[in-house]
């Protein structure tokens, strides 16, 4: 499941191949996503703010559409509107963790869906490295929107 989505992310946001953005997990409603520093370096040798925010936002809205798959949801996912901090620089390669920040029971979704309604969702993203030290977060509202 995440290899096909991968490849599809690839195909339909190329952006997330040219960042080289790989989906390393996906379990317990959290996604995590890796991307090398060298596909997302500013002028300063550290990561740069936009791919590090296009990364995030891009984790959240996987995490929300393989949620949708995972529960047969024929759905569009957007976003919404979006927060970010950046607490530090960052000189490594990039790890992101995107959750929900409610539980979300997609198995009402997927009725809410059905009768042609939207549904709400938030998500926290966080910027790590392999130590865990948090570099930047995000906080995003996404909708899932019935197809047409």
């Amino acid at each position: 499941m995440i290899k096909s989505f991968q490849q599809q992310l690839y195909k339909d946001i190329p952006l997330t191949r040219d960042m080289s953005m790989q989906i390393t997990d996906f379990s317990n409603d959290i996604l995590t996503v890796q991307a090398p520093l060298i596909n997302n370096i500013n002028d300063k040798g550290s990561v740069f703010g936009g791919s590090s925010s296009a990364l995030m936002i891009i984790s959240a809205w996987s995490l929300i559409k393989l949620s949708c798959d995972r529960n047969f949801i024929e759905a569009d996912v957007v976003i919404h509107k979006n927060e970010t901090h950046w607490n530090k620089a960052m000189y490594q390669d990039l790890i992101i963790v995107a959750s929900f920040i409610d539980g979300y029971n997609f198995t009402k979704i997927k009725e809410k869906i059905k009768k042609g309604r939207h549904q709400r969702i938030d998500c926290e993203i966080k910027l790590v490295n392999a130590e865990n030290v948090i570099f930047s977060t995000m906080k995003a509202k996404y909708v899932i929107i019935p197809q047409k």
